[in-house]
């Protein structure tokens, strides 16, 4: 799979999950997510540029969650 599929279709498995789910630590949607590698972390950024996430920083963990 191309790279930008494969990155457009893991953004889209985090969106699916955060919206069924809610807010999620990055722990848990690494566990959550089947991706490899730095994807995770690319399709956080894709989604956060795209303004449809935003970080929540609580105690100690990041939790991603939907605008």
């Amino acid at each position: 799979m191309a790279f930008k599929a494969q990155l457009g279709e893991t953004a889209g498995e985090i969106y699916i999950l955060l919206e069924s789910e809610g807010a999620l630590t990055t722990v848990q949607l690494k566990k959550k997510v089947n991706a490899k590698g730095d994807m995770l972390s690319y399709a956080l950024g894709w989604l956060a540029r795209e303004n449809k996430i935003e970080f929540v920083t609580e105690k100690n963990a990041l939790r991603v969650q939907l605008k």
